[in-house]
């Protein structure tokens, strides 16, 4: 075969095949996002204990290339609530269309849990 016969037999490249990226690796990778955030932490004492999920979270709905997200984080004490939500907006959209294949249209973020700060209690002599 000349190498003209094998040119006019391969597919385009953009025809050769397709990405499909599960729909559990982009929660991931909006967990990932969210937890890269300044002043977003996993510290949430208690949540384990009553059967909560670990923090942050992302519940992601994909209908063909656009892409909806909500996203419940712990914030450190004290921090600005309304920043530091829009931190972990501006990132979880910003690496989400990072992959090329998806049209953000919301990421949605609540602030579940403010750990308070850890109190270190001294010791009482009787």
């Amino acid at each position: 075969m000349t190498e003209t016969a094998v040119a006019e037999t391969l597919n385009d490249p953009g025809e050769r095949g397709s990405l499909e990226i599960k729909h559990k690796a982009v929660e991931r990778l909006a967990v990932l996002a969210a937890r890269s955030t300044e002043s977003v932490t996993d510290r949430h004492p208690g949540l384990r204990v009553l059967g909560g999920r670990d923090l942050p979270k992302a519940d992601v709905t994909i209908t063909g290339t656009r892409v909806r997200a909500q996203v419940a984080v712990a914030v450190t004490w004290p921090s600005p609530l309304a920043k530091v939500a829009a931190n972990v907006r501006a990132a979880v959209a910003r690496d989400l269309s990072e992959l090329g294949i998806y049209t953000v249209d919301r990421v949605d973020v609540t602030v579940q849990c403010v750990p308070a700060e850890d109190t270190v209690e001294e010791g009482r002599v009787q």
